[in-house]
């Protein structure tokens, strides 16, 4: 073939299916029984308008290939070709590259799925080139999108120089992934696809593509070998759907972990889930996964796989179990173990209805579990063992009860282990309901440790007030006491009388534990001996406080700065960038960029929340706090993140003044409470953002004064 022809046949007309499909109608048709265009719409279900717009695209290929085509006005279509180049036309069909057409709802659901699975933000060009649509049918498709996944508390993101992306969390991902494949098709058309035994090769090939070529055969297959071995040990069953359910996740989650990407559960839903039985099944399920794919799966998966299980009632229930629940009266048995538990440990729980719907709900599976001599294990036993001691042993002491109700023989430890979580956690949510403790945090090691420490504390116990930080070395008990304060929560150990308590910067369970010890007497001896605080007037030290909170407020709005950083790349240059916004010359810059960069490596810095960077750090190049914002033209997208900015925030190095402190931290807290602030520094809206943050900061000022005379 010379190049002249080569080039003539890389620019054939590819036929798309609809196209196709028209053209085997046609192979029909005889000069003396022609088709007409009415005739190949009603056969397809097409309106005639689209099928005649076809016809010029299916000309052109007839004439690149040397057949006649003819379309007679008032007469109709026909193909002036022997039957024998008919045959050859259907047989050249078969070999022909077949471009994709899509519907408007399967292009919306490939829409979601690359969307749902992309690493990075994709282009418009990629979709339009894609789906061969117009920029105008690509917004339409998009806020169609959008609109489906807010169903889902995700958020579909559109930025001219970056591109189309989604951000939300795990398991909302997971939820609208596995519901665009049960979109896609019904129950049974995805069992065929699993296996690998379609009814129908062109079934096969549609719905292979709706599901976005995620579950190959193999994959799938040991998948359901895993969980078929795991019902046989565990006497466990699934129904057809949990079933189904449960391939299509393992699957997607095993792709995801292969594409190293991160999955992740909130530690205080996984804790939760951690109490069920169906979390140890969920571990030996992960167990044989990992061995089967040499994969690490994260605990959240384990998790995701919980709640799957929990939702599909596994456990076996037959006829006589359930009469033998049913001659219990689980709520009367359930009292009678709380009370036992309350004696032992010296806690009131009985007036915790929740604690009492959540044993019942636990109670009826266990007794099915026990009854069948069917013994599961409980991962999280030894550290029940040692960090809930006294609850394992009064959880043990209160299984008795259960024992005789049911005519057990014994409880397994993994099985009271489950009954102690239940108590324990009812603990928790009692200490946090506690009235509040004032106390004071004590961290050497700087700022960072101290504001870790309180969101530490913050996060774990409601009932604990942070009044503030102070230093080890300048500890005024006298001081403390005027402030109402009850407690010192430090990491280092002291050397004073007042009360107290020695902590990691980040909790742990043991330190948990500690602190608990110490707020119940301090509970107890606050409803015996009650201070009523009476109002004092206000002391010189304090106008003078105020008088430097007035100033130091001023200075700080005064020297706002506000930065466009266009065409960055990564976030060092941006830290880079932050570290001059206030420097004056390039030594101070340099110092101040190593404090931030090395606050970043501390902890991440990004918060998803505000889509920006909060970089902060203590610098003895300042003399004042210090707050700006560098707006990113176009943003910076970094491991499925989008950055719309940074928040630049600075307080001097002096450890024992507090105020520059507290006003970048009151900054923090206005653009969490205030999401016009934000939506104003991310649209580059410099004087609006001023604005906000005087009235912001205004505000704050007058709860200090108001809070200083015992106003409100």
């Amino acid at each position: 073939m010379s190049p002249m022809q080569q080039q003539g046949a890389s620019q054939k007309k590819q036929l798309t299916s609809r196209q196709k499909e028209i053209i085997q109608i046609l192979t029909k048709s005889t000069a003396s029984h022609p088709v007409t265009v009415s005739m190949i719409s009603e056969m397809m279900g097409l309106s005639s308008r689209t099928i005649l717009r076809e016809i010029p695209h299916i000309k052109e290929w007839m004439s690149q290939n040397d057949f006649h085509f003819v379309r007679k006005p008032g007469v109709g279509l026909i193909l002036d070709e022997s039957v024998e180049n008919q045959k050859l036309i259907l047989e050249l069909l078969e070999v022909e590259n077949i471009q994709k057409e899509y519907s408007k709802e399967e292009r919306r659901r490939c829409i979601l799925g690359d969307l749902l699975y992309a690493e990075g933000p994709l282009k418009s060009y990629y979709f339009t080139s894609k789906f061969r649509i117009s920029e105008g049918t690509l917004t339409k498709d998009l806020d169609e999108a959008a609109e489906w996944l807010h169903n889902y508390d995700i958020q579909l993101i559109r930025r001219p120089g970056l591109g189309i992306l989604i951000e939300g969390d795990e398991g909302r991902r997971r939820q609208a992934i596995a519901n665009i494949v049960y979109e896609s098709m019904d129950e049974n058309q995805i069992m065929q696809l699993l296996h690998g035994r379609p009814q129908q090769e062109e079934m096969s090939a549609k719905v292979h593509s709706q599901v976005f070529s995620l579950l190959d055969a193999d994959m799938t297959a040991q998948i359901e070998k895993i969980l078929l071995d795991a019902a046989k040990r565990l006497h466990i069953h699934y129904t057809d759907s949990a079933f189904v359910g449960l391939i299509i996740h393992i699957g997607l989650a095993i792709k995801r972990i292969r594409n190293n990407e991160r999955i992740e559960m909130e530690a205080e839903r996984l804790q939760k889930l951690m109490m069920l039985p169906e979390f140890s099944v969920a571990e030996e399920i992960c167990d044989q996964l990992k061995e089967a794919f040499h994969i690490r799966i994260p605990r959240g998966e384990i998790g995701y796989i919980t709640v799957h299980l929990s939702s599909a009632r596994i456990w076996s229930d037959g006829e006589r179990i359930n009469q033998n629940i049913e001659s219990i009266n689980l709520r009367q048995l359930i009292t009678e173990m709380i009370t036992q538990v309350e004696e032992s440990i010296g806690f009131t729980l009985h007036d915790d209805e929740q604690l009492m719907e959540d044993l019942c709900n636990h109670m009826a599976p266990a007794i099915s579990r026990l009854s069948m001599g069917v013994r599961i294990e409980n991962s999280q036993l030894e550290s029940i063992r040692e960090e809930y001691p006294e609850i394992m042993q009064a959880a043990k002491d209160a299984s008795e009860i259960l024992c005789q109700a049911t005519g057990l023989e014994e409880i397994p430890d993994a099985e009271i282990s489950f009954f102690a979580m239940h108590f324990g956690a009812a603990m928790e949510k009692k200490l946090q309901q506690m009235k509040t403790i004032s106390v004071v945090v004590v961290c050497p090691t700087g700022i960072g440790t101290s504001r870790i420490l309180e969101a530490s504390l913050k996060k774990n116990f409601s009932c604990i007030h942070v009044h503030g930080t102070i230093s080890a070395f300048h500890i005024d008990t006298e001081q403390l006491k005027k402030q109402g304060i009850d407690l010192i929560i430090s990491t280092v150990s002291l050397t004073t009388d007042f009360p107290w308590i020695c902590v990691s910067p980040i909790l742990q369970a043991q330190d948990r534990r500690q602190i608990e010890s110490i707020l119940i007497p301090m509970q107890d001896k606050r409803r015996e001996n009650p201070e009523p605080r009476s109002r004092q007037p206000l002391q010189l030290d304090e106008v003078r406080q105020l008088t430097r909170y007035g100033t130091e407020l001023l200075d700080l709005v005064e020297h706002i700065k506000f930065d466009c950083f266009r065409a960055a790349r990564t976030r060092s240059e941006v830290i880079a960038r932050a570290g001059a916004l206030f420097a004056t010359d390039d030594r101070m810059a340099a110092d101040i960029e190593t404090g931030l960069y090395e606050r970043d490596q501390l902890a991440d810095t990004y918060i998803r929340q505000f889509h920006a960077l909060m970089l902060h750090c203590r610098t003895n190049m300042v003399s004042h706090a210090r707050f700006g914002y560098i707006k990113l033209d176009p943003p910076i997208y970094e491991k499925a993140r989008v950055i719309f900015g940074a928040l630049v925030m600075l307080a001097p190095e002096d450890q024992e003044d507090s105020i520059p402190h507290h006003l970048v931290g009151a900054i923090s807290a206005l653009l969490v409470e205030d999401k016009t602030l934000l939506d104003q520094l991310h649209a580059g809206n410099w004087n609006g953002s001023r604005v906000s943050i005087e009235n912001g900061l205004g505000a704050y000022y007058k709860q200090i004064i108001e809070k200083k005379i015992g106003v409100g």
